[in-house]
């Protein structure tokens, strides 16, 4: 990592062909990270705060914040980072911000910007620095700092995936943020296209998947640590979600 980041610029493809949960431990990298969404969904968590990306989503982060990818689906776009010193212009507003910016682009601009980076892929290979800056710059220049995406679920979704915490109901998280459970669950539905429950029950198999590659803790205390005391009933979600009893689970791996 350190080779690679000593690089003034990067950017390459990437493709998940099936679900991934918490891919990597938390970062941290003195360079501007970005990506950009073609397909799927992944939940980032950068500074304890969640930014959900899903197709035709554009994510720049500042650089030296803690990064924390939480959970990935079917992605398939581009990522990279970039230097300051390596772009012709640093003035860009966006790179002034402290926080990240979550930018949406529709139709014939997300075609473009696939486009463009395909393109970058390609200058990156052939060491095609001008070409990059000229991109870099580009892309930059579309970016606006009030574009940041928000929304309801985003606190929503920070608490399902909150480090060492079961996992509740629809109901407790909907006390939790001041808002009725068909609210709340409106709200997850809209933004995120899956509902509320979808993103707990993601949460208790990704908790449940981690609990089981230590043998030292049992599958009973596994299922009340997911919010599912009832042993029989959580071996029958398991096997619902992902194809395998818990016990099968633990003995492949």
């Amino acid at each position: 990592m350190r080779h690679i980041i000593q690089q003034p610029v990067l950017i390459k493809p990437y493709q998940y062909a099936g679900h991934i949960e918490n891919p990597f431990d938390s970062f941290t990298l003195p360079i501007i990270p970005f990506s950009f969404m073609m397909e799927g969904e992944a939940l980032v968590e950068v500074d304890n705060q969640n930014y959900y990306l899903s197709p035709g989503q554009f994510l720049l982060i500042p650089e030296n914040h803690a990064i924390t990818v939480k959970h990935a689906t079917q992605c398939k776009g581009y990522h990279g980072f970039f230097q300051l010193s390596f772009l012709k212009d640093a003035s860009y507003q966006v790179l002034r911000q402290s926080k990240p910016i979550l930018q949406s682009f529709w139709f014939d601009d997300a075609v473009f910007m696939a486009a463009l980076m395909k393109r970058m892929v390609t200058a990156y290979e052939d060491k095609d620095l001008k070409f990059l800056q000229s991109a870099m710059d580009l892309i930059l220049g579309q970016l606006r700092p009030g574009d940041r995406v928000t929304a309801v679920p985003e606190k929503f979704l920070q608490l399902v995936f909150e480090k060492g915490k079961t996992p509740l109901t629809v109901s407790e998280y909907a006390d939790m943020l001041s808002v009725t459970p068909n609210y709340l669950n409106k709200a997850v539905k809209n933004r995120t296209h899956r509902t509320a429950i979808d993103w707990i029950e993601i949460a208790r198999i990704n908790i449940a998947k981690k609990l089981l590659k230590d043998p030292a803790v049992s599958i009973a205390d596994i299922s009340s640590l997911v919010g599912l005391p009832d042993q029989s009933y959580f071996s029958r979600f398991f096997k619902k979600k992902t194809g395998q009893t818990p016990s099968e689970f633990r003995n492949e791996l």
